[in-house]
Protein backbone atom coordinates (compact mmCIF):
# COMPACT_ATOMS: atom_id res chain seq x y z
CA UNK A 1 0.00 0.00 0.00
CA UNK A 2 1.36 3.67 -0.76
CA UNK A 3 -0.32 6.46 -0.24
CA UNK A 4 -1.25 9.10 -3.09
CA UNK A 5 -0.59 12.61 -1.47
CA UNK A 6 -3.89 14.59 -1.09
CA UNK A 7 -5.08 17.63 1.07
CA UNK A 8 -4.96 17.10 5.01
CA UNK A 9 -8.94 16.56 5.04
CA UNK A 10 -8.20 12.89 3.55
CA UNK A 11 -6.29 10.04 2.94
CA UNK A 12 -5.58 8.13 -0.23
CA UNK A 13 -3.62 5.13 -0.19
CA UNK A 14 -3.32 2.36 -2.89
CA UNK A 15 -1.65 -1.37 -3.63
CA UNK A 16 -1.55 -3.72 -5.94
CA UNK A 17 -3.19 -7.02 -4.77
CA UNK A 18 -1.26 -9.93 -6.85
CA UNK A 19 -3.65 -13.69 -7.29
CA UNK A 20 -6.99 -11.40 -6.20
CA UNK A 21 -9.65 -11.29 -8.62
CA UNK A 22 -11.83 -7.86 -7.98
CA UNK A 23 -14.34 -9.87 -6.70
CA UNK A 24 -11.85 -12.07 -4.42
CA UNK A 25 -10.38 -9.24 -2.51
CA UNK A 26 -14.00 -7.37 -1.95
CA UNK A 27 -14.68 -10.41 -0.59
CA UNK A 28 -11.95 -10.46 2.10
CA UNK A 29 -13.31 -6.95 3.63
CA UNK A 30 -17.11 -8.29 4.12
CA UNK A 31 -17.02 -12.07 4.49
CA UNK A 32 -16.47 -12.62 8.25
CA UNK A 33 -14.06 -15.72 7.97
CA UNK A 34 -11.99 -14.11 5.52
CA UNK A 35 -11.50 -10.50 7.24
CA UNK A 36 -9.94 -12.39 10.63
CA UNK A 37 -7.22 -13.69 8.36
CA UNK A 38 -5.86 -10.52 7.90
CA UNK A 39 -7.24 -7.84 10.16
CA UNK A 40 -9.96 -8.10 13.43
CA UNK A 41 -9.59 -10.88 15.78
CA UNK A 42 -13.93 -11.06 15.83
CA UNK A 43 -16.05 -10.37 13.12
CA UNK A 44 -20.19 -9.60 12.66
CA UNK A 45 -21.06 -8.31 9.34
CA UNK A 46 -24.58 -7.96 7.51
CA UNK A 47 -23.43 -7.53 4.11
CA UNK A 48 -25.60 -5.15 2.60
CA UNK A 49 -26.36 -1.68 1.43
CA UNK A 50 -27.63 -0.54 5.26
CA UNK A 51 -26.43 -3.61 7.03
CA UNK A 52 -23.60 -2.60 9.81
CA UNK A 53 -20.56 -4.20 11.19
CA UNK A 54 -18.65 -4.52 14.11
CA UNK A 55 -15.08 -5.79 14.07
CA UNK A 56 -13.95 -6.23 17.90
CA UNK A 57 -10.51 -6.62 19.51
CA UNK A 58 -11.38 -8.17 22.86
CA UNK A 59 -8.01 -8.05 24.50
CA UNK A 60 -7.68 -4.43 24.09
CA UNK A 61 -11.59 -3.73 24.59
CA UNK A 62 -11.77 -1.80 21.56
CA UNK A 63 -14.30 -2.12 18.74
CA UNK A 64 -14.75 -0.22 15.38
CA UNK A 65 -18.32 -0.54 13.23
CA UNK A 66 -20.27 1.53 11.04
CA UNK A 67 -22.94 1.22 8.51
CA UNK A 68 -22.69 0.27 4.81
CA UNK A 69 -23.41 2.87 2.00
CA UNK A 70 -22.19 1.53 -0.68
CA UNK A 71 -21.83 -2.55 -1.68
CA UNK A 72 -21.13 -2.93 -5.03
CA UNK A 73 -19.51 -6.80 -5.03
CA UNK A 74 -16.11 -6.36 -6.82
CA UNK A 75 -16.56 -2.64 -7.40
CA UNK A 76 -17.07 -0.61 -4.64
CA UNK A 77 -17.51 -0.58 -0.69
CA UNK A 78 -18.57 2.19 1.44
CA UNK A 79 -18.74 2.26 5.47
CA UNK A 80 -18.88 4.48 8.40
CA UNK A 81 -16.00 4.48 10.68
CA UNK A 82 -16.04 4.76 14.49
CA UNK A 83 -14.22 3.81 17.37
CA UNK A 84 -15.14 3.09 20.87
CA UNK A 85 -12.15 3.62 22.64
CA UNK A 86 -11.99 7.10 22.67
CA UNK A 87 -15.61 8.22 22.19
CA UNK A 88 -16.01 12.16 21.34
CA UNK A 89 -12.57 12.56 20.52
CA UNK A 90 -13.41 11.79 16.93
CA UNK A 91 -16.04 12.38 14.71
CA UNK A 92 -17.18 9.52 12.86
CA UNK A 93 -15.23 9.07 9.21
CA UNK A 94 -16.23 7.09 6.10
CA UNK A 95 -14.46 4.68 4.34
CA UNK A 96 -14.72 4.42 0.53
CA UNK A 97 -12.78 1.80 -1.29
CA UNK A 98 -12.68 1.16 -5.14
CA UNK A 99 -11.23 -2.31 -6.67
CA UNK A 100 -10.10 -2.57 -10.22
CA UNK A 101 -8.69 -5.11 -11.93
CA UNK A 102 -5.07 -5.50 -13.14
CA UNK A 103 -3.08 -7.82 -15.31
CA UNK A 104 -2.57 -11.07 -12.00
CA UNK A 105 -4.75 -9.08 -9.62
CA UNK A 106 -6.87 -6.13 -8.37
CA UNK A 107 -5.95 -2.70 -7.72
CA UNK A 108 -7.16 -1.46 -4.86
CA UNK A 109 -8.00 2.14 -3.58
CA UNK A 110 -8.94 3.65 -0.31
CA UNK A 111 -10.26 7.40 0.40
CA UNK A 112 -10.56 7.88 4.01
CA UNK A 113 -12.02 10.99 5.23
CA UNK A 114 -12.76 13.52 6.55
CA UNK A 115 -10.07 14.63 8.78
CA UNK A 116 -9.76 18.12 10.48
CA UNK A 117 -6.85 20.01 10.71
CA UNK A 118 -6.38 19.79 14.35
CA UNK A 119 -3.37 18.05 16.08
CA UNK A 120 -5.65 14.99 17.23
CA UNK A 121 -7.65 14.30 13.56
CA UNK A 122 -4.01 14.82 11.94
CA UNK A 123 -2.77 12.19 14.23
CA UNK A 124 -5.28 10.01 13.46
CA UNK A 125 -5.27 10.44 10.15
CA UNK A 126 -1.00 9.82 10.77
CA UNK A 127 -2.29 6.39 12.29
CA UNK A 128 -4.92 5.24 9.71
CA UNK A 129 -1.60 5.54 6.98
CA UNK A 130 0.19 3.50 9.36
CA UNK A 131 -2.76 1.02 9.77
CA UNK A 132 -3.70 1.04 6.09
CA UNK A 133 0.08 -0.01 4.87
CA UNK A 134 0.36 -2.60 7.72
CA UNK A 135 -3.35 -4.34 7.26
CA UNK A 136 -2.96 -4.14 3.20
CA UNK A 137 0.69 -5.68 3.36
CA UNK A 138 -1.14 -8.74 5.44
CA UNK A 139 -3.97 -9.34 3.34
CA UNK A 140 -1.48 -8.80 0.14
CA UNK A 141 0.40 -11.78 2.10
CA UNK A 142 -2.64 -14.04 2.32
CA UNK A 143 -2.27 -14.86 -1.48
CA UNK A 144 1.77 -14.26 -2.33
CA UNK A 145 2.99 -17.32 -4.68
CA UNK A 146 -0.18 -18.57 -4.58
CA UNK A 147 -0.85 -16.92 -8.00
CA UNK A 148 2.01 -18.85 -9.95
Amino acid sequence: MKQIPSSTDALVVYGDFHGFTPNELFDYWVNPELVTEWWPKVVEIDPRVGGAYRFSWPEQEWFLQGTYSVFDPGKQLKFGWTWNHEPGVYEPLWVDIYFMEIDNGTRMAIYHGPYTDTESDQGARQGNLEGWIHFGSRLAGLRVGEAE
